[in-house]
């Protein structure tokens, strides 16, 4: 149980690699809240609590987003964490991130403090703190690209600590990966056809790698017509039903660019599959994310006026 601490008892320690993934999340999403797990080690004596960030679980394939609010796919992060932990068996939760620097709010919500602090008073909550890390803007001029706050939250204690700037490192230690090993061996893969494609890319190798872990069923596969790398595959939307997305890579004057679309896409889907029409994106990732955005906001509109 933790006793009135001062703020200055607290210390965070952030792998450079796990805050780099939210930023590189944040970049997806810069209309939308996002966020994910949390995860590392601590240490407690007396009223010092020292914290250690080694890893974040991005938000799942099922996650919910929109510009004033986040839901998590937390049955995919579950099965993340339990991975991680059969290689670290020390990882704990620390808490969850998400971001504001979509909407202007530059501290946790009245629904955010509501949320922590029924989470760590929650009797199978593992730790007695929550630790609460926001994006609240972008940095102009980009280093570090964001910029953020770090809040805990105490088990039976209504006052929520802000860690000051000063009190939290970011260091260069290695990153406990989210990734399951069914991704390891679709990057494996993936890495395998680019190199077939006679034209490696690291731009390739990350868009695997997140898609691999967040949408499993898009296969990476190789047009020998276009001598091309393309990912195919069914993407769960908002109502439950499939969409049949084709992600293709396309080099033109030496620019990499990425095309997406439907197959045999449903009557409803025209009015957005239209914008999508000679729409190139910097990454197969981006554009996967962008169009499931799209066309849940598009489910989600014909729900509301049904």
């Amino acid at each position: 149980m933790f006793r009135e601490t001062r703020q200055t008892s607290i210390t965070v320690t952030i792998a450079r690699g796990a805050l780099e993934a939210i930023f590189d999340e944040c970049d997806q999403y810069d209309s939308h809240e996002t966020g994910g797990r949390l995860i590392g080690t601590y240490s407690k004596e007396r009223d010092r609590l020292e914290v250690k960030l080694l890893g974040v679980i991005g938000p799942g394939p099922e996650a919910r987003r929109s510009a004033t609010s986040f839901f998590q796919d937390g049955e995919h992060q579950e099965r993340i964490f339990r991975q991680i932990e059969e290689d670290h068996p020390e990882v704990e939760h620390l808490g969850n991130w998400h971001t504001h620097h979509c909407n202007g709010l530059a501290t946790l919500s009245t629904g955010d403090h509501d949320t922590y602090h029924r989470i760590v008073n929650h009797k199978k909550h593992n730790t007695d703190f929550f630790y609460a890390l926001l994006v609240v803007r972008k940095n102009p001029r980009g280093n570090p690209r964001y910029q953020t706050k770090h809040y805990f939250f105490h088990r039976n204690r209504e006052r929520v600590d802000e860690v000051h700037t000063n009190q939290v490192r970011i260091v260069d230690i290695p990153l406990w990966s989210s990734g399951s090993a069914r991704s390891a061996v679709a990057t494996h893969k993936a890495n395998n056809l680019v190199e077939a494609a006679h034209s490696p890319h690291a731009q390739r190798a990350k868009d695997q790698e997140f898609l691999s872990e967040f949408f499993p069923h898009l296969s990476a596969l190789v047009s020998k017509r276009l001598g091309a790398l393309y990912w195919k595959g069914p993407v769960v939307l908002i109502d439950g039903s499939r969409a049949e997305m084709l992600i293709l890579e396309n080099q033109a004057d030496g620019d990499q660019g990425y095309s997406i679309t439907i197959s045999n896409p449903e009557p409803r889907f025209s009015e957005v599959l239209e914008l999508y029409s000679g729409r190139t994106f910097q990454s197969a990732r981006q554009a996967v994310m962008q169009l499931r955005d799209n066309l849940n906001h598009l489910l989600y509109q014909h729900r509301g006026s049904e």
